[in-house]
């Protein structure tokens, strides 16, 4: 008998083929409208490869068409966890015992948010991939690096890459990304990279436009999102092929969440003051200190003096947003943020705010 969309998905899903999931389910909407397993594996998918908007979107279907769909109910407060809005996950992980005080999974999240739900502590989940512990269901891509404990679980599948699952148990390795290797072009695609007509910011030959794509794959591969982002950047502001573009643009979605511990390639003020679009969504680490805050709670806004935490030299000034933080005036702060571009002006979003001590602080 032939296999269904649904069942080829159900295998894809179970071997953490996320991306490949994702492909084969969305053209699907119009057949399995009614089916909730149909939009928890496509939710779930989205979840796994870092789509929150997806994932929330055919998550809620899913609950909304069997209600009583715990993995569902599930996934979606790991959502909230990994979006940092741990009081709605709270809530939602409180519903799931209200109707099954024994579900395990529930309890195991309410236990890891009541010593690891600072926002710091959760970009930390998210960037390390333990956020995946709180993931129902059997996808491979749910292992990705729980220390020790999950690499001796599947010890026995790495047997003959014993060497790597050392290094994996004892953390000196992150898992790969086999989403990433599947967002790949096509024949057509690599035949005509680049267009000939319209304005671009960037002019790249056919063999710039195939190099920069298959960069960005592989430094996505290496964990080194922000020199990823650089090259997905260029490709979208220049003269690649539509496709190749949607495709780069795709690839976004395998940013990690910023963390102070783990932050590589981190662009420098001059770089954005110089190409501010090549670093959109780049995270980045800088000292320096808030001026002319306004706001309070969710609408906090602010200037930042890059490099002035020592009140000696001052690299420039960057609008800054944050919500829910305290921002010190007149102190020297490190800022773990994200950088956005908004009709080629930057602006920082706020992730962690530290308060230098010691020297800079006394």
């Amino acid at each position: 008998m032939a296999r269904t969309a649904l069942d080829r998905a159900e295998r894809l899903f179970s071997a953490g083929r996320n991306a490949e999931v994702i492909s084969l389910l969305e053209p699907q909407v119009p057949v399995y409208r009614e089916s909730p397993r149909f939009y928890y594996l496509l939710g779930s998918a989205c979840l796994r490869t870092g789509d929150s908007g997806g994932a929330y979107t055919y998550l809620k279907r899913a609950q909304q068409l069997d209600p009583a769909c715990v993995e569902a109910s599930l996934a979606l407060a790991a959502l909230n966890v990994r979006k940092g809005e741990t009081d709605k996950a709270v809530a939602e992980y409180l519903r799931i015992l209200d109707e099954r005080p024994g579900d395990r999974m529930a309890k195991k999240a309410l236990a890891m948010l009541r010593t690891e739900g600072s926002p710091e502590r959760i970009a930390a989940l998210v960037q390390s991939g333990r956020i995946s512990r709180l993931y129902p269901g059997s996808a491979a891509s749910s292992r990705i690096l729980v220390r020790a404990a999950a690499a001796l679980a599947i010890a026995a599948a790495l047997f003959a890459l014993a060497p790597a699952a050392v290094r994996l148990a004892r953390g000196f390795a992150r898992a790969p990304r086999p989403e990433v290797a599947a967002v790949a072009l096509n024949e057509l695609e690599r035949a005509t990279p680049v267009t000939s007509g319209g304005s671009f910011k960037y002019v790249l030959t056919e063999q710039e436009a195939l190099k920069s794509f298959e960069r960005a794959k592989t430094l996505f591969q290496a964990y080194r999102d922000n020199a990823a982002l650089v090259e997905v950047n260029r490709l979208l502001g220049s003269n690649a092929n539509p496709a190749i573009k949607q495709k780069a643009g795709s690839l976004k979605a395998f940013v990690g969440a910023p963390d102070f511990r783990t932050i590589k390639d981190a662009p420098a003020f001059a770089d954005i003051a110089r190409d501010a679009g090549l670093y959109d969504g780049c995270s980045v680490a800088w000292k320096g200190m808030a001026a002319n805050v306004r706001g309070e709670g969710a609408a906090i806004s602010f200037d930042f003096l890059v490099g002035y935490q020592e009140k000696k030299r001052l690299e420039g000034i960057i609008a800054a947003t944050a919500a829910g933080m305290q921002i010190p005036v007149d102190r020297p702060l490190e800022l773990l943020a994200i950088v956005r571009v908004e009709a080629g002006k930057a602006r920082l979003e706020c992730v962690a705010v530290h308060e230098l001590m010691g020297k800079d602080g006394a």
